[in-house]
Order: structure tokens, then sequence, then C-alpha cells
């Protein structure tokens, strides 16, 4: 996920580190000492509400004063008008990425809420600055000069006054002032909209209790995470607390054998956060008054307009095309989970219903792994500590990428947001002599109250040039909701798990690669959005290798590297049930365009369009009930991701061309390893990616190996 202030980037998209008692350490260096001191200290994190609230407004004031300044440069050129806006630009990102971070990972609730007032501050002006009709008029003088002299114009420059350009241009500042005002004032509602559905989603607090009998499947070392109370109806009964986080929720949903007790969570949790749904309606709603006032005929239409797809019709021939190709190998996955849940009930439960539904569906997923190819899924994470897991992962991004992770364990040189952030220093080792530092990364990896819920990577600082010879170096941070240790053992990762990590590590590394002299040029922000999760989609598959797999393994207990037999199993299990697993994406996809091609939202009822399209498209049975996964479905909310979900399945096809082109053979090929750094990443969006693409492909991109990986080509 992306938001945009002030055209800067703040990365954020798709869900917190006790000390460990069985763990290496992080870094495989074995003398740190012999690297210089970073030439840049990491960002200080020491924000009071009050600090917050005050450089909020001096932004306001600076920006304001600085736009009002350019528009009276009376002749704008390069020189006088946008250089200094580019400087400006650069400089202002990564202080408001910090003050509208906060609200996303800080403990402390005034923090937070600080966070958030700044964040609708900022959003506000930045809505009333990119409606500036002086200031467009500006750039409209400078494109017209820069384009009759396009060969002399360095190009970082004359992309930034194309792009400046057109994005005006897009948010109707060739309108009349009547329409423009309309424009800011429906802008304006959709952020504070946007704001507030994520603020809920992140302050949430619910759970749903069960009886020690109720969770019977569960194991012990899954219960002892929970919270418990006791009951009010029984003093003598304890319940176990089930809050929504990702480490409570799924294990529920995979392991508890009772159907009811499986309904029940899976019900309590798509329904969580109710009122997002009026949020949700009115935002759509205000999203279709923007696009026509803006000459669309859909919300979708005019957000695709600098995405690789253009428009809503090929988004939807390449949804439409995958879901056709699909339901025939689902149907076939589906009959046999069904089938499993008929056995079950003949065996155990003669008066319980056979039908499967939609809550039934992580159970037998993972008992179908587990009784056909003796993947247990809890046993394998035995093998991955937290703590070792990231120190194998990090030996292999050093390989592939030439760089160097070292952590910041000396508490005086750490500055975090959290105890229990990790800081990390990044070296480029192109030249082993003379490593040259890359930028910081944090990892903010446990749940806890108020805390973003998901898995993403927020950029924080974008990398850019201060001057012709120092640069600033970028600064991003993993978040995500892995179980925390116990006094018992430490934060044992499952392979799903793996899986996020080398995912959001992937956006992480093409925020510290970036080599533009431009922030906006630099980093996941700055590629098209149907693109930008390709780089990390490609890493996924390291996370499938035997050899890998066996590398960052170690038992948490002995050391031991995990048995060839289990990762063999494991590795069997990749595409098991993958239609199905696909078409579960088609269904979010396909709502998202759904309700953002419609032109009657006045008769939509969003409940029952979630609803049928899940049981159309991923051919499993709502069982009768309605339930409103939307209220928690945050991509739909953000301004990259709306009408863009699709991406990440249009964003596959590049991702697996580019490992069966470059890596299935050789995955840890630092040769290939360090052109794809260099040519898809470092360069950002200051080329266009096709020709980025075919340059490390050496062909054209083609969708051949996504549709084998998908069963659907030989």
């Amino acid at each position: 996920m992306e938001m945009r202030l002030l055209l800067c980037k703040n990365w954020f998209a798709s869900p917190v580190i006790s000390p460990l008692l069985y763990t290496r350490s992080l870094y495989s260096m074995a003398n740190t000492t012999s690297f210089p001191i970073a030439p840049q200290a990491p960002p200080n994190w020491s924000f009071t509400p009050s600090d917050i609230s005050g450089k909020t407004n001096e932004i306001i004031n600076n920006s304001n004063n600085f736009y009002d300044s350019m528009s009276k440069v009376e002749s704008p050129s390069v020189s006088n008008f946008v250089e200094p806006f580019m400087k400006f630009e650069n400089e202002l990102g990564p202080i408001i990425n910090q003050l509208t971070f906060l609200q996303h990972v800080s403990s402390d609730k005034e923090i937070r809420d600080a966070s958030v007032n700044s964040s609708m501050k900022l959003d506000e002006l930045n809505i009333d600055l990119s409606l500036r009709h002086d200031i467009f008029l500006q750039f409209a003088r400078v494109w017209q000069d820069v384009q009759s002299k396009a060969d002399s114009v360095e190009r970082e420059t004359f992309k930034y006054v194309e792009k400046s350009y057109k994005d005006y241009i897009h948010s109707g500042l060739e309108l009349d002032e009547g329409n423009r005002l309309k424009i800011k004032e429906i802008k304006k509602k959709i952020s504070v909209n946007s704001i507030n559905f994520s603020k809920n989603l992140g302050e949430q607090k619910e759970y749903i209790t069960f009886t020690k009998e109720q969770l019977e499947g569960v194991p012990d070392s899954i219960l002892t995470q929970f919270e418990t109370i006791k009951s009010d109806k029984d003093s003598n009964e304890t319940l176990y607390k089930v809050t929504f986080k990702y480490p409570d929720i799924f294990p529920v949903m995979k392991l508890a054998s009772s159907a009811q007790t499986r309904k029940q969570a899976f019900l309590a949790d798509q329904n969580k956060v109710p009122e997002n749904e009026a949020i949700l309606l009115d935002t759509l709603k205000l999203r279709d008054e923007l696009a026509s006032l803006l000459g669309y005929d859909t919300y979708a239409n005019y957000n695709l307009y600098d995405k690789m797809a253009k428009d809503s019709t090929t988004v939807m021939n390449f949804l439409n095309d995958l879901k056709d190709k699909l339901i025939p190998l689902g149907r076939k996955e589906l009959q046999v989970l069904q089938d499993m849940k008929a056995e079950d009930v003949k065996k155990l439960n003669q008066g319980a219903d056979p039908n499967y539904y939609i809550w039934d569906h992580r159970y037998y997923d993972n008992k179908y792994l587990l009784e056909n190819f003796n993947v247990d899924l809890e046993k394998i994470s035995e093998y991955f500590p937290l703590e070792a897991t990231i120190t194998g992962m990090l030996e292999i991004y050093e390989t592939l990428f030439n760089l160097k992770f070292i952590e910041t364990k000396d508490s005086q040189n750490k500055s975090v947001w959290h105890d229990d952030v990790k800081q990390i220093a990044v070296w480029n080792m192109d030249d082993p002599k003379s490593p040259n530092f890359v930028g910081w990364i944090y990892f903010d990896l446990h749940p806890r109250d108020g805390k973003y819920g998901h898995a993403a990577n927020f950029g924080l600082s974008s990398s850019f040039m201060i001057d012709d010879t120092t640069r600033s170096y970028p600064v991003t941070a993993l978040v995500c909701n892995f179980s925390k240790s116990t006094k018992d053992k430490p934060s044992l990762l499952k392979h799903n798990e793996i899986v996020t990590f080398f995912h959001e590590l992937g956006h992480g590394i093409h925020d510290l690669v970036g080599q533009n002299k431009e922030s906006r040029f630099n980093g996941p922000g700055s590629v098209p959005w149907d693109f930008v999760e390709a780089p990390s989609q490609m890493l996924e598959f390291w996370t499938w290798n035997k050899n890998e797999l066996i590398n960052l393994s170690s038992h948490y207990k002995t050391g031991e590297k995990i048995p060839e037999s289990l990762i063999n199993s494991l590795i069997k299990t990749k595409h098991v049930n993958g239609a199905l697993f696909t078409l579960r994406q088609l269904h979010f996809g396909l709502f998202d365009m759904k309700v953002h091609t419609c032109k009657d939202l006045q008769n939509l009822s969003i409940c029952d369009t979630w609803n049928q399209l899940r049981q159309d498209i991923s051919l499993i049975s709502n069982g009768g009930t309605l339930s409103k996964g939307y209220d928690s479905f945050g991509h739909i909310m953000s301004d990259s991701y709306s009408a863009g979900y699709y991406g990440y399945l249009w964003a596959e096809v590049f991702a697996t061309d580019m490992y069966h082109t470059k890596f299935a053979k050789d995955p840890l090929n630092a040769k290939n390893g360090i052109q794809y750094r260099d040519i898809v990443l470092a360069r950002g969006g200051l080329y266009d990616i096709n020709d980025n693409l075919k340059e490390f492909l050496g062909r054209e991109p083609s969708k051949d190996a996504f549709l084998k990986e998908l069963g659907l080509q030989n």
C-alpha cells in the first residue's frame, strides 16, 4: 500500500521482539568492526504528541509559503522553478513519512492519535497544493519549454516536469474554478474516510471466546498464547480469548476440529469493524462523483490511467480469462475436500452437516496436506525460529544482491519506536575493500495493540541526491505480525510466514537500492502500481527451493537442519489447491472492479455483491450466511490499490517470468541477481518498466511461465 503526501511517497502495502535463547547472531559477518561508521544516522523517533503537532503545522506553513513564492516566479525555468521544487520535495518527504507512519506502529495511543491528526492535516494540505491553478500554469509554461529542447534537458528533470504536468491535468486543473472546488471538496472527504477506515482497523481490539472443548484440535502450544478469562455464566469455566490478529485467528481456522467453532470464528473475524461499512459506501459514491467530474465513465478508468493495464476493459478481460480457465481445476480440487468432510461426518458425527462451507476451507486444506503429503505445518515451524530464519534469509539476499546487513546491537546507537524493533544498516559489497553504505532498514515483527494488523513495507525515506556528490540514503521498515516468543520457546515461523517475510523484504530492497537523483523516481512507489508487487513476488520462489529451505532451517532446541523428507513433502504441496487459492484472489480483484465500475451505487447491495461473488468465484458455499469481509479490506480504501487489486495477479506474470528465466536453474546466481538489482530495481520509475524487463530478460516478457505455474499450460 502507498500513501502520497506532497508528491512524496510513503510505501506501506498486503499484516513486534523478545530476547530469545535459541538463536544465532543476526548477521553473518565475523568481524563487523571492519565496516566504517554509516555516513547517515538513523532517523530520530523520540516524538511526543506535541512534537508531531508542531512539526505538522511547520510543514503546512513552510509548504504554503514555498508554493506562494513559486507562483510569483515571472519566467519559470528548470533552474529557478523545477530544481527548487525537486529539492523541496526531496527534503520534505522523510519527515512527512515519519509523522504519518507512527499511527501504524506506536504503542502510545496519544502518539498514534497525533499521527492520525497529522495525516488528516497533511492530506488536506496535499489536496490544496495539488489543485493550485497558479502552480499548474507555471508547470505548463516549463513543460512547453522543455519539450522544445528535450535533447538538452537531463532525463530526470524532463520526466519530473512531464509527470507533474500530466498529474495536474489528470487532477482536473484544466477545468473551470467551480469544478476544481468540487474536486477539492470530494478529495478531502475521501482522504478523511481513508484515514478513519485504517484507524478503525488498527485500533480494533475485538475477540471471540471459546472453551477448551470448543478448541479441540488446537494444540497446547497455540492455546498458551491466548489470554484466558473466567466465564460470566460459570466462574469455574475458563474461556480463551481469540483475537483477530493473524497468530490467533488463523490457527483456530486451520486446526479446530469443531465445524461450529470454525464457523463462529470465521464470521466473527469477517464481521469485525462494522463501522467501516458506511465509510466504504460513502467513499465509493465520492469516487464515482470524482471520476464523472474529471470526464471518466468510471472511477476504475480514472485510477488506471498510469497503470500498465491502462483501462478497466483490459483488467476485466485479464481477470475473467483467468477465472474461466481456473474454475474447472478449482472444482476438481474442491471435490476432494468436500469428500473429506463428508467422510469425517460419516465416521465421527452422524448428525452433523456434511456440506462444505467457506469456514471449513482452511481446516480441510490443512488436513489434506497433513494426510496426503505428511505436511505438519506446526512441526515444520519448529525448524524455523525467527532469529535463525532472519539470519538465513539475509544471507540469501546478501548473496543475490551483493549486500551486507548489520544489526545495531548497542542500545546507545539504536533509534527505534519500540523496543521490539530491529535496526539494520545495509551496505553494498561490489567493492569488498570499500563497502558503500546503502541505507537503513527496520524490522517490526510482532503484534501489539494499535499496530498495523497485516504485513507491509513502509518506505520512510526514498534515496535522493542532496547535491552533486552527497546522497541522502533511504530508510524503510518491514511491519509484520508474527507470534512472539514465550518462556518455553522462541517465535516460530510457519512456512507461509517465511513467504511473507521474503515478500516484504523484497519491497524493502526495492526501496534501498534506488540510484536516481530524485526521490520520486526511486523505490516501489515510483513504478506502475500493477507492477509494484512483481519484485517481491519473484523472491517468494526462494521459499519453495529445497536447498534454500534447508539452509534457512535450525531446530529451535537442537539447531538441527530440517529433514529432507519434511522439505520434500512441503515442496510437493506448492500447487496443491492452487486453483482455489487463485480463485480467492480473483474474488478480491473482481469485487474491487465491480464496485469501482458500478454506475448505480445507490441500488448496489455491497453485502450481497461480496458474498455472491465469493460463492460464485471461489466455488465454496456461504452456508446461507452473509459476512462483511469488505469492512477490513484495507486495499480498497487506498488510492493506489483501489481498482488495482488485480495488480497482484498481473504482476505475478512478470515475477514468474523473471524467476524462471534467470534464477530457476541457479537460484543464487549473483551475476543475475546484481543485474536484476541494477536494471529492474535501481532504475525505479525513471524508465519504462517494459524496457527494463526486456533488457533484463533478453526478450519481451511472456506469460507462459505464469500459466504453467497455475497448471494451465504444459
